[in-house]
């Protein structure tokens, strides 16, 4: 990507105390996007340095994809907060950073003395960004949350997203966690721009069950009204915004705009003069009335059946009807549509691999993005750092002998 304009973040500090995935994501969104983000580890690492190798991934100190993925463009140091001289350097970031980002449970922070209660007094300007499992008050507070755990588990899909007798779905690595930190930047960004306008600093925080909640909102609401959500093959809120497998095996969503506006095309190219003809299949609340759902969605899975997928997409897109072919992971980074809007960076790894890798989808037509590159190992920024702080040659020896950083 040329950089031809500037960085629309350039100019703002952000200082990380955190690991895994949802929070620091915020940091790698940040400074891709010109933010001077400074990530501080502690001396056994980031959670997340070995996690690679348990998705068939490598893990090395200048070769770790999924490190980078999460990780990219920040300044690398490493901290021991244990000691009270780096804790010291810890405050220095703090009194330079326009914000502090944090996943460290309340409770530990409050020990730290770095919990929002203490630090306003002390840094009346600083954003403090808290990022949790559970959030910050009730009986759950300090309870361990997990993507798979806050996000999906105690909010309703891993459960009623299911047919009747599947095994409960599998989401990809990390999905909530990246959710949440989409929800968690717009917050910390908020803040940011009501700064300039109050002059003081305030605290952000989101979690995990509190964004599962908001991405099935319509799903928790529609389930206060009675049927809740339709998990049963044969009993879909529309037969025709629906998945259905092909003659060839494939599966395509079918997904209509508006049943009233769109079923006479639909009866037309589906052969279903019924549609217009029959009163029972006047809109959608009449179909469910009359019972009427389960017949029109096995009519359509057994009419799906008879083409391959190719010959349905051709005749719903030719017939201006929503649809798509469900695709593999493994077919994305091939995307054509995918790769003509940037929707991937490529980095090469020492083993020779070029990762095809996602990166926000934001984007600007007078702001630039950095691109995604090979993280340092840990600690790799520390002296640099630390020199910027005013930290001379024998002061920062004596920190590392001390075990400080």
């Amino acid at each position: 990507m040329e950089q031809n304009t500037s960085l629309p973040l350039k100019g703002v500090r952000v200082l990380e105390l955190s690991t895994v995935v949802a929070a620091p994501t915020v940091g790698r969104i940040m400074a891709t996007y010109g933010a001077d983000v400074i990530k501080v580890e502690p001396p056994n690492g980031d959670l997340l340095r070995p996690v690679g190798r348990g998705q068939y991934l490598p893990a090395e100190a200048n070769n770790n994809p999924l490190f980078d993925l999460f990780n990219t463009g920040k300044k690398m140091v490493v901290l021991n907060l244990k000691k009270p001289a780096g804790m010291e350097a810890f405050h220095k970031l703090l009194a330079g950073s326009n914000v502090f980002i944090s996943n460290i449970r309340a409770q530990s922070l409050t020990h730290l003395g770095l919990d929002y209660d203490t630090l306003k007094g002390k840094y009346p300007r600083l954003i403090c960004a808290h990022f949790s499992g559970f959030g910050l008050k009730g009986p759950d507070v300090e309870r361990p949350g997990f993507d798979s755990t806050a996000f999906w588990l105690r909010t309703g899909p891993s459960q009623d997203w299911l047919t009747p007798g599947a095994f409960p779905m599998r989401p990809a690595f990390a999905f909530g966690d990246l959710a949440t930190a989409s929800s968690f930047l717009s917050g910390i960004l908020m803040a940011l721009y009501a700064r300039g306008n109050t002059g003081h600093g305030t605290l952000v925080e989101t979690s995990l069950q509190g964004s599962g909640i908001w991405c099935s909102a319509s799903a928790v609401l529609n389930s206060q009204y009675g049927k809740g959500y339709p998990s049963h093959r044969n009993e879909p809120w529309d037969p025709f915004s629906d998945y259905y497998r092909c003659a060839d095996g494939e599966w395509l969503a079918v997904m209509e705009k508006e049943y009233s506006r769109d079923k006479a095309t639909l009866a037309k190219i589906l052969d279903m003069p019924e549609l217009i003809t029959d009163p029972e299949l006047l809109d959608l609340p009449t179909m469910r009335q009359y019972g009427r759902l389960q017949g029109l969605s096995r009519k359509m899975e057994a009419l799906m059946r008879t083409k391959p997928c190719a010959y349905w997409e051709q005749l719903f897109d030719a017939n201006d009807i929503p649809n798509e072919r469900l695709r593999h992971y493994r077919d994305v980074c091939h995307d054509e549509q995918a790769l003509a809007n940037d929707c991937f960076d490529y980095v090469t790894y020492p083993d020779g691999k070029t990762a095809a890798m996602p990166v926000p989808p934001i984007a600007f037509s007078d702001y630039a993005r950095l691109p995604t590159a090979a993280t340092t190992p840990m600690g790799q920024d520390t002296d640099t750092v630390l020199a910027q702080l005013g930290y001379t040659e024998p002061q920062i020896a004596a920190l590392r002998d001390a075990g400080a950083i």
